[in-house]
């Protein structure tokens, strides 16, 4: 289990336990890929507000594109609506962005240099 998984899960366990479980609220956290989390974007937001629905479905036809730059930027303006998100669209925006991140990770291992670019400008922006 990578680092960022784990914070994921601890992420996820303490609005859990903030929240409450709910049906709902398990679906919402068993995407396991980027396209499994492209679909979970388009369902659980299907009733969000005009604007962060449209985000949503930017977020969800980028990985569907393969178009992981933009994808990881909406799941981010996603993740800066936190306040405005339910409990289960939260948890959602927050495994798309892991399984987004493992989606880049593994076309940077796999030789495409605008992933491994995206890996090279978040290493730097930790550093700063």
């Amino acid at each position: 289990m990578n680092l960022a998984r784990i914070f994921c899960t601890a992420s996820i366990g303490l609005t859990l336990a903030m929240t409450g479980c709910g049906g709902s609220s398990e679906k919402a956290i068993q995407a396991d890929t980027a396209e499994e989390s492209a679909d979970a974007l388009i369902s659980f937001f299907e009733k969000a507000d005009p604007e962060i629905k449209k985000l949503a479905k930017t977020a969800s036809d980028a990985v569907e594109e393969g178009k992981l730059t933009l994808a990881l930027q909406s799941v981010n303006q996603l993740r800066a609506q936190g306040a405005k998100l339910t409990a289960d669209q939260f948890m959602v925006v927050t495994e798309a962005e892991v399984n987004v991140q493992n989606a880049i990770r593994e076309a940077a291992e796999s030789g495409d240099k605008n992933a491994q670019t995206i890996l090279n400008y978040q290493s730097a922006g930790r550093r700063n």
